[in-house]
């Protein structure tokens, strides 16, 4: 039964590797059983940059904009807006310090960009 599964792992991938290529994706070659790499960098918050505070009691910290919430942060945490799009009210944001719900620090997540103020 091992066997069927490892050869579907290995089938699947070499679809999944395809499709890639064709849509323009980047394949990185590898067993379909290999974990996912550890070595992925963390975005680090540059320095001197300006900081936002949020100004809201409790702001909703997002996996994606409107998505599942990933924690809670309160006024006077701090964040550095990472992505922001004309038109749209979400921006990706990245946590300076340790917020006080406690999401660590540099954690990226989505929030709403009226609640937030320099």
């Amino acid at each position: 039964m091992s066997f069927i599964r490892s050869r579907l792992g290995l089938a699947v991938a070499a679809v999944l590797a395809g499709l890639m290529v064709a849509l323009g994706g980047v394949v990185v070659s590898g067993s379909a059983s290999a974990a996912p790499s550890s070595s992925v960098a963390e975005y680090k918050v540059p320095k001197g940059l300006k900081t936002h505070r949020v100004t809201a009691s409790a702001l909703r910290f997002r996996a994606a904009p409107a998505g599942w919430v990933k924690g809670l942060l309160y006024r006077g945490d701090r964040v550095f807006i990472r992505e922001s799009y004309v038109g749209s009210p979400w921006v990706k944001v990245v946590v300076v310090g340790r917020s006080q719900s406690g999401i660590p620090h540099e954690t990226r997540g989505w929030v709403h960009r009226s609640y937030l103020r320099r």
